[in-house]
């Protein structure tokens, strides 16, 4: 998708489907392409068959040769763009293209390609649909169309409606999870609501007779969900956040002690309070929170718009940050409040590991705190969760 957040403004877009099913009687056809040196037979073949996928892989190749890109692929949909030039073959309003959409399809003609009839624009769009998300390339913001926004909405509704105090089968927990997982891509925000439903799923093991009650963390966050779709001016900004800088930032933690940070050549700790430790807070929370602790600092010295560096040396903190979520409640509200800051900075974090005896930050965790001319003070105020948890050092 960083195809469409770096695209100029004045940039098109025209989605080409395939058929999603030939006909059975479609004789099979040989199609020969001098760009891929392949022959594939023309089949009747749902869109899902790993046939129909490794054909569908080759369509895009030639493209970039003949001067067509980007060209980004999604399982059977196309999303083909164009920029501005200054060849000035093709007109279209103040700006001028190397092609059109019949110059476009030309460039593919010889292999054949069934392109559907119906669906996918007919001319090049500065807004438009893909793989079900509302593109609009100059503003950079992708959303989710309303049609597309009410079908998921009346899913999770009827989801509470039929289950909430009644048991439900596997399917129809993987079909709710699979669509707000689809749409948590704009509602970044969902990413952490979303733990629920798949431990409910993984409660089943798999057999898809049996039933089970949906828990009360499910039921609330779908109704968090209900809430959330009834929102139809919910956009995900798609600027570009730049190229990865490493500001030095380390994070660490210790059971025995609190939290260490560094930004840079600045520090600073929380130490544990005696009251810290209830059921599923352990280390791996901790660093979580210190990851936390961090982004609230760069919110301070006013950082967004860009893509950091930051380095852990907790393998389970870095994994619930990249998911976005964890199955542990705990960690699942800090990675929670940690995205949704991180969202309203534009800041992209890219979490590394490295390891404690290497670790800036550890040093702090025994006591080493530094040049008292470095220490980082704080004006903000620890969410309710943790504020009995910490003393600022």
């Amino acid at each position: 998708m960083a195809v469409r957040a770096t695209t100029p403004s004045p940039g098109h877009a025209v989605p080409r489907p395939l058929e999603d099913f030939l006909p059975v009687s479609t004789p099979p056809r040989l199609v020969y392409t001098n760009f891929s040196s392949s022959i594939f037979p023309r089949l009747p073949l749902p869109s899902s068959t790993p046939l129909h996928t490794s054909i569908f892989e080759c369509i895009p190749h030639p493209y970039n040769p003949e001067g067509v890109f980007p060209v980004p692929k999604y399982e059977d949909d196309l999303k083909i763009f164009r920029i501005p030039s200054s060849t000035r073959t093709f007109h279209d309003g103040h700006f001028s293209y190397d092609y059109d959409r019949t110059e476009m399809l030309r460039h593919i003609a010889p292999l054949g390609v069934p392109w559907h009839n119906e669906k996918g624009d007919d001319h090049f769009l500065f807004v438009t649909t893909f793989i079900r998300f509302r593109w609009d390339i100059p503003r950079k913001l992708v959303s989710l169309p309303d049609d597309k926004r009410l079908k998921f909405h009346e899913r999770v509704r009827r989801f509470l409606n039929d289950f909430k105090g009644h048991p439900c089968h596997l399917l129809d927990v993987e079909k709710i999870h699979g669509s707000l997982c689809h749409v948590a891509f704009v509602y970044l925000d969902g990413r952490s609501r979303s733990p629920s439903l798949s431990n409910f799923a993984s409660s089943f093991h798999n057999n898809e007779l049996v039933t089970r009650y949906p828990p009360h963390s499910m039921l609330t966050d779908l109704a968090w969900w209900l809430e959330k779709l009834e929102d139809g001016s919910v956009t995900r900004i798609l600027r570009p956040r730049g190229p990865l800088q490493d500001l030095h930032l380390y994070v660490d933690a210790s059971t025995s002690w609190g939290i260490g940070i560094i930004i840079g050549n600045l520090w600073a700790s929380f130490q544990l309070s005696p009251t810290w430790k209830i059921a599923g807070r352990d280390i791996c929370w901790l660093e979580t929170v210190a990851i936390e602790l961090l982004t609230y600092f760069l919110e301070e010295m006013g950082l967004h718009d860009c893509h950091l560096l930051i380095h852990s040396d907790n393998q389970g903190t870095i994994g619930a940050l990249d998911k976005g979520r964890s199955p542990n409640s705990h960690i699942n509200l800090s990675v929670r409040r940690t995205y949704l800051l991180l969202s309203h900075l534009s800041i992209s974090p890219k979490i590394t590991y490295i390891e404690s005896i290497a670790n800036p930050a550890d040093p702090i965790l025994r006591g080493e705190q530094g040049d008292a001319n470095k220490h980082l003070p704080h004006n903000f105020k620890l969410p309710d969760e943790l504020i009995h948890s910490f003393t600022h050092v």
